[in-house]
């Protein structure tokens, strides 16, 4: 008999929590992040799909920086090897970053860094959206 050794155990482990995640198939998105600059509203998001990611900054006002920070994880639906991808944009009114699914692939989770400066101020927030 095999003695499960603890580098099994974990890889059995995320097998299983890749399984559970891909079973149920339901779609959970944070959209919680706001707040405010000198009275002018902020917001940033994430968004999932089965195949595709999203995620925002705005600011209200158009002025300043404004930037988004994004890592998209997805699995293969086959061999579930898992993988990831990172973008960053920055702007001055608003960003929006979006990932697609490779091929045999589904989303698993977005997380991204929001960050807004105007008025020698500065607003940080993180959102995060789960499949």
């Amino acid at each position: 008999m095999n003695k499960i050794t603890k580098a099994n155990f974990k890889k059995l482990v995320s097998v299983l929590t890749l399984t559970l995640v891909m079973t149920l198939g339901m779609s959970i998105s944070v959209f919680a992040a706001k707040g405010a600059i000198n009275g002018y509203a902020t917001t940033g998001s994430s968004h999932i799909t089965r195949t595709e990611a999203s995620a925002s900054t705005t600011y209200e006002k158009r002025t300043g920086s404004i930037s988004v920070d994004s890592t998209y994880s997805y699995v293969n639906t086959y061999t579930l090897a898992t993988g990831s991808s990172t973008k960053s944009k920055g702007y001055y009114t608003s960003v929006k970053l979006e990932f697609s699914a490779p091929y045999n692939c589904h989303s698993v989770r977005i997380r991204s860094s929001h960050k807004v400066s105007a008025y020698g101020q500065t607003w940080t927030a993180n959102s995060t959206a789960v499949y």
